[in-house]
Order: C-alpha cells, then sequence, then structure tokens
C-alpha cells in the first residue's frame, strides 16, 4: 500500500510501509519491523534527493504478567538433579528430539560434520554465506559481489547455539552482547545426507537477513525455561536473555518445577507417596490435561501470520505449568472453514493434524499422543514402530483379517507407511514430517519439492479468524479475544477494530494490553488521533508498558503534536534506558520537526544500544544528508546497507546522495536494488525513470513510470512524465527530479 510523501518541518507526512516479516508466529514484538517515512533532502541539478525514515511499529498480542498457579509452590532446579533416581530415562531421554532440540555450541558440543563449514549461494537475495572456522569458533559469513566481482557487504556472527535437534534441520542462533538472540540465515537440514540451505522463511529476495530476533515464544517451545529476569516478559518488554539458557527441553517442561519432588526425595522420612504427589505425573492427570502437556507446543494451527495463538493477559510465556488447564494460559486460534487452509500441513502439525483424525475424534478419551509415542524414548525406532503398529491393532485387528483374507489389503502391517505417511511441509520446504491425520486413502505427491511460499502476498490472510481451541471460551469474555484475535496481525482488520471497541467498551477490561491493541490497530489504519487516544488508556492501566509509551509517542508525534510526544517518549526512557526503539523514535520525531542535529545525537544514541539495527543507520544518515554532511550521510547509508542489502529505503537515500554529487551511475544502482526489493516502491522508479529519460532510454523510463503509477496511482509527477514522454514521442527530455 503506497502513500504520498511529505516533508519534515512543513504538514504531517504520512507512511509507506516497510514490508513486514512473516517469521513471527505468535507474535511480532520482537521483529521490529518498520514503515518508512519520506523526508525532503536539497537537491543537486542531477537528481532529486527524497530521504526515507524508518519507524518502529513492534506489537505485542500477548503482554504477560507472571501470576502464581494453585499448586505451583516448587521452583525450578537444574534438570541433572534427575539422573540420580532417573538415569535410566535421563539417558534414552538425552537421544530424543526434545532432549537435543537446543544447545550451545561448543567445541565439543558441535554435531558430526557441522564443523566442516558449508557455503550456498541463494540466487533469490544474491547473496554467498559460507560457514567458518574461526580459531575454534564458528561463524557465519555472507557477502554480496559488486560489478567488478569484489566482495561487498560482507558480513560475519559466531555462533553462539543451535535450535533443532538435527532429525530433520538445525538453525543457528547468534547471541548480541545485549543479551538478544538472532537467527541467522543460512540453516542445515537432514534431507539428502545433509544439505546447507536458507532457514526458512528465508528463500525470497527480501528476507529478514541477520534481522530476526528469536522471541520468547520462539524460545518456549523450542528449549526449556531460561533464566529471564522477573517481570522481563511484560508486554512491550525487549526478548533478552542475560542468564542461563538451557541445553534442550528437559523433565520439568512435562512434569512441573522439581524442586519440591527433590527436596522429598532426599528427605529420609519422607514416603513414597509423598514423593509422588511432589510433582506432576502427566499419566495421572485426567485426559485432557494429559493432552494439554503436548499442546502447549504440538497444537500450533500455522506459522503464518494469523494469529495461531492469543497468550492470556496476565500470563508470562514461561509460566505455564504441566496440569494447568491451557486454556488459563492461552487460546489458540486457526483459518476460518471454508476459506482455502483446510489441508495445511506445516511442521509443527502433530497434534492439530492427529485431533482432524476419525480414530481421534471417534475415540473419546482413548487416544493421546502418548498412546503411541513414549517421551523418554526416541520415535524413529523398530522398537517405536512395533508400539505403534500394536496400537492400531487393538482397534483394527479384526478388519485387517477381513480385508487381508480377501486380498484387499497385505497382511503386513506398518500401519504408519501408509495411514500417516511422512509428507514434506509446507512451511520447512526442506524437510518431511509424518502425517499425524490418520487417513485411509492419503493423497499421492506427498514428498515432491515444493517451492518456499513465505511473501505476504502468498501467505497473508485476509478473513474470520476462528476460535480453535478450546472450542469455547467459558469466562464471559469470548469476544475481547476473539475481537483482538482479529486485530492482532491485520487478519480481519476493519470488522476487528470495530468489534474490539465494542468488547472494550462493554467489558471495560483492566488489562492495558486489549487498549494497546486496538491502539495498533488503529495506528494501521492511519488513524492516528485515535490510536493516541487508546495508547493513552494502556499506559494508564499499566504506567509500565514501555512500548504502549513509545507507541504513543509515535502516533502523537505523526498527527504533529509534538510536545506531547516529548513527554510520552520520555516516560519509555525513564522505563527502559537501554530500549533502542526509544531514541529511535525520539530521532523521528526531531526530524518532523526539522531539527536534523539533534536527530543525529538521537540515531547515535539508538546505534550505541544495538548498532545492527540497519535502520538507525539510515535514519542517521537522512539526518546528516539534511545538514549537508554528505561524506558521514553515504558512511551511514553504506553501513545500512551492509547490514541488510535489502532495506529498499537505505538503498534509494544512498541512490539520492550519490545523484547529488552527479554520481548518476551510483545512484542508479542503488535505486535498481531497492526497486528489485520493493517492486512496489514508487519514488524510486520515478527518479530511475527520470535518469534513463535523460539518457535516451525512453523503453526503460516509460516502464519504470507505469510501474510506479500502478503502485501509486495518484503519484503527479509520474503520471506528468508519462505524459511528457508520451507527447514527446522519442524526443530528449530533461524532466526535473527536484522535489
Amino acid at each position: 500500500m503506497a502513500r504520498r510523501r511529505g516533508r519534515a518541518g512543513k504538514r504531517p507526512a504520512k507512511l509507506r510501509p516497510r514490508r513486514k516479516g512473516v517469521s513471527a508466529r505468535r507474535d511480532a514484538s520482537a521483529a521490529e519491523t518498520a514503515p518508512a517515512r519520506r523526508l525532503g533532502l536539497v537537491a543537486a541539478a542531477a537528481a532529486a534527493a527524497v530521504l526515507v525514515w524508518v519507524w518502529a511499529t513492534g506489537r505485542s498480542t500477548a503482554p504477560i504478567e507472571r501470576p502464581p498457579w494453585s499448586s505451583q509452590a516448587a521452583s525450578y532446579v537444574d534438570p541433572a538433579a534427575c539422573t540420580g533416581c532417573h538415569s535410566d530415562i535421563w539417558e534414552t531421554y538425552r537421544t530424543t528430539g526434545m532432549g537435543r532440540s537446543f544447545r550451545r555450541l561448543g567445541p565439543d558440543s558441535a554435531a558430526a560434520g557441522l564443523r566442516t563449514g558449508g557455503s550456498f549461494y541463494h540466487p533469490a537475495s544474491d547473496r554467498h554465506y559460507v560457514v567458518e572456522d574461526r580459531g575454534g569458533k564458528l561463524v557465519q559469513r555472507r557477502f554480496q559481489r559488486d560489478p567488478a566481482g569484489r566482495q561487498e557487504n560482507v558480513l560475519e556472527k559466531e555462533i553462539h547455539f543451535v535450535m533443532g535437534s538435527g532429525n530433520h534441520a538445525r538453525t543457528f542462533i547468534h547471541m548480541a552482547p545485549s543479551g538478544k538472540l538472532v537467527q541467522l540465515p543460512l540453516g542445515w537440514y537432514s534431507q539428502d545426507g545433509g544439505i546447507w540451505r536458507m532457514s526458512p522463511g528465508y528463500d525470497r529476495p527480501n528476507h529478514d537477513g541477520f534481522q530476526r530476533v528469536i522471541s520468547y515464544d520462539c524460545m518456549f517451545c523450542h528449549n526449556g525455561y531460561p533464566d529471564v529476569p522477573s517481570g522481563s516478559d511484560r508486554p512491550g518488554r525487549r526478548p533478552v536473555f542475560p542468564g542461563n539458557i538451557p541445553d534442550g527441553i528437559d523433565c520439568q517442561r512435562c512434569h512441573g518445577p522439581g524442586s519440591a519432588h527433590v527436596e522429598a526425595a532426599t528427605r529420609a522420612e519422607t514416603d513414597t507417596d509423598a514423593v509422588a504427589s511432589s510433582i506432576t505425573n502427566p499419566a495421572r492427570l485426567e485426559v485432557q490435561r494429559q493432552r494439554e502437556v503436548c499442546f502447549q507446543c504440538h497444537l500450533e494451527t500455522t506459522s503464518r501470520p494469523l494469529p495461531n495463538i492469543v497468550h492470556r493477559y496476565g500470563r508470562g510465556y514461561f509460566s505455564y505449568r504441566a496440569g494447568e488447564p491451557l486454556q488459563d494460559y492461552a487460546i489458540y486460534f486457526d483459518h476460518a472453514p471454508g476459506s482455502g487452509w483446510e489441508d495445511k500441513f506445516e511442521i509443527n502439525h502433530s497434534a492439530y493434524r492427529l485431533t482432524q483424525s476419525r480414530c481421534f475424534t471417534q475415540a473419546a478419551d482413548a487416544i493421546t499422543c502418548t498412546t503411541c509415542h513414549d517421551p523418554h524414548k526416541p520415535s524413529g525406532t523398530p522398537e517405536a514402530a512395533r508400539r505403534y503398529d500394536r496400537e492400531c491393532l487393538k482397534c483394527h485387528e479384526g478388519g485387517l483379517a477381513s480385508l487381508g483374507s480377501g486380498g484387499a489389503h497385505a497382511w503386513r502391517s506398518d500401519c504408519t507407511d501408509c495411514h500417516m505417511p511422512k509428507r514434506r511441509t509446507d512451511d520447512v520446504v526442506h524437510a518431511v514430517m509424518t502425517d499425524h491425520r490418520i487417513q485411509s486413502k492419503p493423497p499421492p505427491g506427498l514428498l515432491a519439492p515444493k517451492r518456499e511460499r513465505s511473501s505476504l502476498a502468498e501467505t497473508g490472510y485476509s478473513g474470520e479468524v476462528a476460535l480453535h481451541y478450546p472450542a469455547a471460551l467459558p469466562d464471559g469474555r469470548d469476544d475481547l479475544y476473539l475481537a483482538l484475535a482479529q486485530t492482532a496481525q491485520g487478519s480481519n482488520l476493519d470488522a476487528g477494530i470495530a468489534r474490539l471497541e465494542s468488547a472494550i467498551v462493554r467489558h471495560r477490561p483492566p488489562e492495558a494490553g486489549f487498549y494497546f491493541e486496538l491502539g495498533v490497530a488503529l495506528e494501521e489504519k492511519d488513524r492516528l488521533r485515535e490510536a493516541a487516544r487508546w495508547f493513552e488508556r494502556a499506559v494508564s492501566a499499566d504506567p509500565g508498558f514501555t512500548l504502549a509509551w513509545i507507541r504513543l509517542g509515535s502516533a502523537l508525534s505523526r498527527s504533529g503534536e509534538y510536545a506531547e510526544a516529548e513527554l510520552a517518549l520520555q516516560q519509555a526512557a525513564a522505563l527502559d534506558p537501554l530500549d533502542a526503539r526509544i531514541p529511535k523514535e525520539v530521532g523521528m520525531d526531531l526530524a518532523r520537526q526539522g531539527l536534523y542535529q539533534e536527530a543525529a545525537e538521537a540515531s547515535r544514541s539508538a546505534i550505541s544500544l544495538d548498532p545492527d539495527l540497519p535502520e538507525l543507520h539510515n535514519n542517521l544518515g537522512g539526518a546528516l544528508a539534511e545538514l549537508g554532511r554528505v561524506d558521514e550521510a553515504e558512511a551511514a547509508l553504506r553501513e545500512a546497507v551492509r547490514l541488510q542489502p535489502d532495506l529498499a529505503e537505505a538503498r534509494f537515500n544512498l541512490g539520492a546522495v550519490l545523484a547529488g554529487r552527479g554520481e548518476a551511475a551510483g545512484a542508479v544502482r542503488q535505486w535498481r536494488e531497492a526497486v528489485q526489493s520493493d517492486p512496489g516502491y514508487a519514488m524510486a522508479r520515478y527518479n530511475l525513470a527520470v535518469l534513463l529519460a535523460r539518457d535516451g532510454n525512453h523503453d526503460a523510463a516509460i516502464e519504470h513510470l507505469d510501474a510506479a503509477l500502478q503502485a501509486e496511482p495518484g503519484f503527479a509527477r509520474a503520471r506528468d512524465l508519462r505524459e511528457q514522454m508520451a507527447a514527446a514521442a522519442g524526443q530528449t527530455l530533461v524532466p526535473s527530479l527536484r522535489p
């Protein structure tokens, strides 16, 4: 959705949204992707220079506190404490996928063959990746090649952690000094004996690069509970991991905190019943609670933007305890029936697909995940396969005998080979998983190669977000959470705004998150003053809600209410002086007022807090260019491009600086890169058209003008130039690029 240009200090400018990442599965609070604002730059005769500024739009669909849960007075302990009494289980569990789900990379812990390195060229983004050894440390290195074949935009990060057991895939994680975890672009997949390919969601021209932050909800399912400061997972807080990070999912994830159990087991006078009752044994829970121990991670309905899950306000990401009702922790949502998403098959669909099976729906309480799976043992062994067959034959032995005697079915069992076949997943196309939807006749072609679909155009959803689990919400506030789900990731924004506002008025909830999310939805629709009003309600309900203060400051500034915006951002800074989003937003506010020196200083402050964020360098370059400090501006913009080569705004701005110096060839290259990253970038196409027209390349100029007008039908200067070129019928034109 393209919007018109504005100039700071003159009139409030509307935003042109920057693309949004598709990696966030539950909320986008860590994604920090941002719309871009354009500011004017004094132009030289060669070209106009319209600078693009980048905005923070972090969102949180799952505000979180950590309340006590009824019987959970125990705390978490080192899982090695379990080995004394349960050594046999410990040894087999360590070989399971869950036991190997996450680990710190060290000289002795790397998987066989991993340290030999890997390399991959990604044509879609024109980037090369190499895994190299740096004195015993593994790094992932990325570079591009300039027209002369020289390496440029070189960036490398050390690999600190490996996420994934390697049964299907591994992804690699870098830890910044701040404790921020970042997923690296190149992943490893077990197919064909092991291949290096792009991480899930990265096989596209404008992927997340080194900017995909590991959020708390991501860590929730891929590892044991990390040691994070109390309250750090409140709404709007940055996901940082300053404390201990476990090596894999441990016993306490399914059995609950173990301190009381360890204490009871080590007291000489404690009887057996007291030891057993001091910890949760899922096998002794009622069937639905048993299932929910697995559902907490394996009920994911989709990894695509929807949302799949909304955590209840007042619950921390790491606050679920085995045995409590899952609906007290989170609510799960799905695409609406009849929307065309019915047969989706994704990498984390085991429980989701199982619950669609007739065997499951007609068996009442007879089937749980542990009916077939022993969570303490690997699932891909001959012993496990025999167990699967035994469970199937408990119901189907007679039917198998009848079919076998009539020649309609082979006498051999191996039930899962045919009725729960391996299938290539939609979202991780280099992984093949068991489809847990039990079918009498699965469709053919389940292992055929797939092209990754990861752009919003391919994975975005527009329509009703349907409640999936639980089947109904019993607390009388169903409409609040259902309405919030419509807006949380923009799937049903227009209808959701009205529904959420109506539900808030009706219930007057005490939780700040409802007000915040309504403000976010309104801001998405450029209803800034209304958004500010709801952000004010959010900070009134929770004065410690940092992100709400940031968004309030942004909405006020964009509405031209600069003094009020400054006060809101000061409140945010007082709450979290280490949050780079705050000086970033301060810089944007100052730039709107034409205070470019102060804006540059704010951008430098943000960079000191998080030097890896490319938009901060882009914003610094914009402010410096406005001040006429073009050498410094160029350096800042080149750093933004180095950090993220497909940041179209930085490419555009760098082209503007080069054009202002008369370096037309360099400007053309940068603007072409901007268009490659964002084909709907109307201003970049317009500037390209001007230079091409001056060089007599009218056909190419017209092509860019037509594309610009398709993206922005109201782009008057592009339309005027297009009409001039049509009237000139091949004559040489000297159009102006000045704003």
